[in-house]
């Protein structure tokens, strides 16, 4: 039996992919027959709530205003009087003077390789820790090869030491039943055909030419579709509201802000396609939810996403404007397009598994030990 620290404090606040990773893991974790059990590690009680009813996870929490300083102040003696065999950091970082063995889950190196599309705080504050904890580390999980080939590159980390273990779509996302749709539909007031976007509104996922590539196919007649546009207001989203605003389309465009998790599968699968063009990720977790729900997709050439969906999405250059808006009005008007897109992707979505990255994250545990 192993006694695992688990990181939670991606579980505090609104929950964007690193959390949806956190839970969804752990949860997974907890439902294969075995004896480990985790302690919760967190700097506050709410980030441990989900997994309250759980015999084989305790939360070992201690209350403290900063994340970072309990990370590297607090956490040690923690783990020093609790004694783990192993920890895991779900979030890239972990305390330098950590008493017992650590795995570290690394997303995306894009902190390093685009640091103009994260918050200063994030740059002056994480990014200096990321090296130092990874090449302490006994084992690095990240989610895609791409972000393989980063790491070990930019970290400069063994490549053995690096293993891939993809994310997947919750078991709830599925296609949802017509009457879940109709609701869904009613709650959030959304008549019509519609284009949908989820995720946090900042610079990285290029909404800014997401809006003008569909607003020039609305305003022309080309399509009937509202673009309905779903996730919580992030990092200098100034130029996104300011967009929305000179285009003047009024109710065409609907901001939806942050949703719960359990409304999303209807979403998606009201939706007549879904647009994911986003300038870098480490996995793309939006565009592998959308295909389990059966909604046609479209992503950007960026090599993650390209590596996640295959054949089974509509790539297109997220820099041109005009070939998105190209492709946008084809998804849009091509019914045989749509069906085809629609099979590969719940096709596709099938391949990725949490059950299986629960199995395959606690094979690197027992290595990380045993190294």
């Amino acid at each position: 039996m192993l006694r695992i620290g688990y990181d939670v404090t991606p579980l505090v606040g609104v929950c964007t992919g690193v959390g949806n990773y956190t839970r969804q893991l752990l949860r997974h974790m907890l439902a294969l027959e075995g004896e480990h059990g985790f302690l919760l590690l967190s700097n506050r009680e709410e980030a441990t709530h989900d997994f309250a009813g759980s015999a084989r996870a305790r939360p070992l929490v201690r209350r403290f205003p900063s994340r970072m300083l309990w990370m590297q102040g607090v956490l040690p003696r923690l783990l020093r009087d609790e004694r783990p065999d192993l920890c895991h950091y779900p979030n890239s970082i972990g305390p330098l003077a950590s008493p017992c063995r650590y795995v570290v889950t690394v997303h995306d190196m894009t902190l390093s390789l685009m640091p103009q599309y994260h918050p200063w705080r994030r740059r002056m504050l994480v990014r200096p820790f990321i090296p130092l904890i990874a090449r302490r580390a006994a084992r690095i999980i990240t989610v895609s090869q791409h972000a393989r080939a980063d790491i070990v590159r930019l970290l400069r980390v063994p490549a053995e030491q690096v293993v891939v273990i993809p994310e997947a779509a919750a078991p709830m996302f599925r296609e949802a039943s017509a009457a879940e749709q109709a609701a869904v539909r009613e709650r959030y007031r959304l008549d019509g055909p519609y284009l949908l976007y989820v995720g946090t509104l900042e610079p990285r996922k290029n909404l800014v030419r997401l809006i003008r590539a569909w607003y020039q196919l609305w305003r022309r007649g080309a399509i009937p579709h509202r673009l309905v546009l779903v996730g919580g207001r992030g990092w200098q989203d100034d130029a996104i509201y300011r967009t929305i605003a000179q285009l003047d389309c009024g109710e065409a465009l609907r901001l939806v802000g942050y949703v719960p998790t359990t409304d999303l599968p209807a979403l998606y699968s009201a939706a007549d396609a879904f647009a994911f063009p986003s300038l870098a990720e480490g996995f793309g977790l939006p565009v592998i939810e959308a295909m389990a729900c059966a909604t046609p997709v479209l992503i950007s050439t960026a090599p993650a996403l390209a590596e996640l969906a295959g054949a089974a999405a509509f790539a297109v250059d997220p820099l041109d404007e005009q070939a998105l808006a190209t492709a946008l009005e084809l998804l849009l008007t091509d019914i045989v397009l749509r069906e085809r897109l629609r099979a590969s992707g719940l096709a596709r979505a099938r391949l990725y598994s949490w059950d299986t990255a629960a199995r395959q994250t606690l094979a690197v545990y027992q290595e990380a030990i045993a190294c």
